[in-house]
């Protein structure tokens, strides 16, 4: 089951008929969304849908413009951007190999949580400045290990070490605080954040029995 209440009624109902629509059938969800429906744990306003397949970005944004009233905002080779009624929608060619496959829940397709990891270390590796990839990160730490995610990092990206993701954990001085984040239980507890990022690093094969908060 998927925590629906993590996103507006109206975010859902758009996320369900833009994955029933044949012309979308190989885009999945990914990221902060994809992952709050999994785990419950923040609202997400936005919805990211990955192919692993490289696509047309004119023919697509013409067809969401017609169908769905879309607002483009950015389009380039196999990446559009934009919003619809208010949602901001990306649509992206991520040609990375699935780690897992891929979770269908209440007609929504959804990447894995393992590849979600994955993206979400790399991420952290890569800029390391958005405070909810490591809120997400920590509250993963319910459901995979940290070891199962750097495992899930090295499958996804094959020629990347390990070494940057775990330095960019405990990395916080491009992190942009002013960013906001509605956990679904209370207010984020930043240091509490920190200290589970730091105990992933120290009890790499554990998985944690409650969320950071």
């Amino acid at each position: 089951m998927l925590h629906t209440e993590t996103v507006t009624g109206e975010t859902f109902e758009l996320l369900k008929t833009l994955m029933q629509d044949k012309e979308l059938a190989n885009f999945y969800l990914v990221g902060g969304t994809a992952l709050a429906l999994y785990l419950g744990h923040r609202r997400s306003i936005d919805l990211d849908l990955f192919t692993p397949f490289p696509f047309d970005s004119e023919t697509v944004e013409k067809y969401l413009v017609g169908k769905y009233n879309f607002d483009s905002d950015f389009r380039r080779n196999n990446t559009l951007k934009g919003t619809i009624n208010n949602t901001k929608i990306d649509c992206i060619t991520h040609a990375y190999p699935f780690v897992e496959d891929i979770c269908v829940s209440d007609t929504i397709r959804l990447y894995a949580m393992k590849d979600i990891a994955a993206m979400k270390l790399s991420a952290i590796a890569g800029d390391g400045s958005r405070l909810k990839d490591f809120i997400d990160i920590a509250c993963l730490s319910v459901k995979l290990s940290l070891s199962d995610m750097l495992e899930a990092y090295q499958k996804k990206f094959e020629h990347c070490n390990t070494i940057s993701p775990i330095k960019g954990m405990t990395y916080f001085d491009d992190i942009i605080f002013t960013e906001p984040v509605v956990m679904m239980k209370g207010i984020y507890d930043w240091k509490k954040i920190q200290k589970r990022l730091y105990d992933m690093i120290k009890e790499e094969n554990t998985v944690f029995r409650s969320f950071p908060v």
